[in-house]
């Protein structure tokens, strides 16, 4: 029997939390609206009181593009688990993980308290798999272009990497 989800679905930092193992300060995402089962949209902000934005270009912060690439990979999984039928009937024991970046153009500075809105489409490419492109916009400007893959990994097939207990607080 397969569920029938009513969309949009709008997610708060409380709903992402649930969805996605992440937390301060790697949580980077404030909300999310899944649009369709393939499309999401998502908030991001950074403070200007940042120690990681502190470090990078000190006087002048701007927000990593690797911080941007890892909001809009947060949330295609907080999109996938809460929007999409394939993703939410995988099941215990696998974790969303981040595992192919096709392309990342980075066409503006992000700077601290600005907005990020992320405009994100799945592309399923197998059961686990979907490939992922996305925009990043401040105020209407185009600020990267992303294209990556999202896996649901096995969580068996990491243990030689990482311990089993930590697994499991991951899986669960």
């Amino acid at each position: 029997m397969t569920e029938t989800l009513h969309y949009p679905i709008r997610l708060d930092r409380a709903a992402i939390t649930a969805l996605l193992p992440h937390r301060a300060p790697l949580q980077l995402l404030q909300q999310a609206e899944v649009l369709a089962h393939d499309h999401y949209t998502g908030l991001a902000c950074w403070s200007e009181d940042d120690p990681v934005l502190a470090g990078h270009f000190p006087g002048c912060a701007i927000v990593p593009g690797a911080l941007l690439l890892e909001a809009a990979a947060q949330l295609a999984g907080a999109g996938l688990l809460a929007g999409d039928p394939v993703a939410r009937a995988i099941g215990p024991g696998h974790l969303g993980m981040l595992t192919g970046i096709r392309k990342a153009w980075f066409k503006r500075p992000v700077l601290p308290s600005e907005q990020v809105h992320f405009t994100l489409h799945c592309r399923r490419m197998g059961e686990k798999a979907v490939l992922a492109s996305c925009t990043a916009t401040v105020d209407g400007q185009e600020a990267a272009t992303l294209e990556f893959m999202v896996s649901h990994v096995p969580a068996e097939s990491l243990q030689h990497i990482i311990p089993a207990e930590k697994l499991a607080a991951l899986t669960t």
